[in-house]
């Protein structure tokens, strides 16, 4: 896997690789992974015989740059990027497969440019980004750190106050960059299954309750869009990913160009 790397508007650099011949295809991994998931799956391997598959690290992941600050995480940054990326790889249309954290980001980009052909969004609702327990997730992260990064800046924190955990990802510097990407997931505006320009499938695992939850919602309504449901009989969330005999076949129905 070699690895390129374009630069941002904001400056960032933004890696990339590039795999394969044919129409182009950019994934996007799930959080705080990277694109080597997507070879280590084995989907660059099965896609590359097709398509030109253009995997990216996500800023904040992988090789890419990673700002500490929440503002450099918008969604405007997100598909900043993705663009950069396509414009270095020297692409001028392609479609976006975004898995979990790397879907949120893509759906941004499918409700925004014309530039998506087909966008494949898996394992995640629709409406807000960060909706029920994940939300609450990300509240009670920040608010647990954020007395500690107080105290830290003020000279007073006792480090061994802390737990052995909570010590080792403050050292690091990890927390700081966790708290970056996923407070500003708060700030996120909803994209609603209208918004999106292009054809989308929206992959959901029967096991993976909020999203199968965010189908039923939006089920009525979804003739009315671009965007149709592929329910995945027995996956969980993991699975949605992992089981790529079973995961693969719609997706290459889907974006195979006509």
């Amino acid at each position: 896997m070699s690895t390129s790397f374009a630069t941002s508007i904001d400056g960032h650099r933004i890696a990339y690789d590039v795999s394969g011949s044919g129409a182009p295809i950019v994934l996007l991994h799930g959080g705080g992974r990277d694109r080597q998931d997507w070879h280590t799956a084995g989907y660059v391997e099965r896609l590359k015989r097709n398509f030109r598959v253009i995997t990216v690290d996500i800023r904040g992941n992988g090789e890419s740059d990673r700002p500490i600050d929440a503002t450099s995480y918008t969604t405007d940054r997100h598909c900043q990027d993705i663009l950069a990326v396509a414009d270095a790889v020297g692409i001028e249309r392609f479609a976006v497969w975004g898995f979990s954290y790397g879907a949120n980001v893509g759906r941004y980009l499918a409700a925004q440019s014309a530039r998506v052909t087909k966008f494949v969004m898996v394992g995640i609702p629709f409406g807000p980004a960060a909706p029920g327990d994940f939300g609450q997730f990300i509240r009670g992260l920040r608010d647990h750190w954020a007395p500690i990064l107080q105290a830290r800046a003020d000279g007073t924190l006792n480090l061994q106050s802390l737990s052995p955990e909570d010590q080792t990802r403050l050292q690091t510097g990890e927390i700081l960059l966790r708290l970056a990407w996923l407070t500003a997931m708060l700030g996120w505006a909803p994209v609603e299954p209208g918004d999106v320009l292009c054809p989308t499938l929206w992959l959901v695992g029967t096991r993976n309750d909020p999203a199968l939850a965010s189908t039923e919602e939006y089920g009525p309504v979804l003739s009315q869009t671009k965007v149709r449901v592929q329910l995945m009989e027995a996956l969980n969330h993991r699975q949605e990913f992992t089981e790529i005999d079973k995961v693969l076949p719609p997706v290459l129905a889907f974006v195979q160009p006509q």
